[in-house]
């Protein structure tokens, strides 16, 4: 895993059908600590990717930290 990437901030929510709560802002480290939820998704707050549906899943976090 990249050093670099594991500090990078993410937004975490949790999706319940059509609705979806905040969990926190944190690292992708704390993150990938949580446990392993498929109803959890990852988004990164600075590029408002919220709005253009465009979240991360666990898979897809954690491959950018190793990448």
């Amino acid at each position: 895993m990249l050093e670099d990437h594991l500090y990078r901030i993410v937004e975490v929510s949790v999706k319940r059908g059509a609705d979806r709560r905040d969990v926190g802002i944190m690292t992708v480290r704390q993150a990938l600590e949580l446990p392993n939820v498929p109803s959890l998704e990852y988004s990164d707050p600075a590029y408002n990717s919220r709005q253009g549906s465009r979240f991360l899943t666990r898979d897809q976090l954690q491959a950018y930290a190793c990448s």
